[in-house]
């Protein structure tokens, strides 16, 4: 098993796969990803996010870009054909460690700015307790 992390693209903005996801191989790594990506598109919908702005690059362990997956090929290879059954739950389990991943990242972004916000707050605490003492020592 070879370990491929899935970066994902949605217009300008661009998340880091740090934690990857184990295949068997580059091909297997791709059903993967076309996978997922079907499972993705209802949910961009409904958060109405525009999918075709959307692109997995899918890379290896030692960084080597594998290739790229636009979410509109996955449209244009699917017209008229149904999904295989037998890959349900290799992307099921890739969908949803991007949705881990995808949260974690919001967790992180929103921990950054609480510590921003905390860290303004205390200088200006700070700040106001050197002008008490200043004008107490006067």
């Amino acid at each position: 098993m070879s370990l491929y992390f899935f970066n994902f693209r949605q217009g300008d903005a661009y998340s880091i796969d740090d934690q990857g996801c184990e295949f068997e191989s580059v091909e297997d790594a791709y059903l993967g990803a076309v996978k997922a990506t079907q499972e993705m598109w209802l949910e961009l919908l409904v958060r109405r996010e525009d999918p075709l702005l959307c692109s997995f690059d899918v890379s290896d362990s030692r960084g080597n870009d594998l290739f790229t997956l636009p979410f509109s090929e996955v449209l244009e290879s699917c017209h008229g054909r149904p999904a295989s059954a037998a890959l349900a739950p290799l992307s099921t389990q890739l969908a949803r460690a991007l949705a881990t991943r995808r949260a974690a990242n919001d967790a992180v972004n929103g921990v950054k700015h609480a510590m921003r916000q905390a860290h303004s707050t205390l200088s200006e605490t700070v700040s106001l307790l050197e002008q008490v003492i200043k004008i107490a020592g006067q």
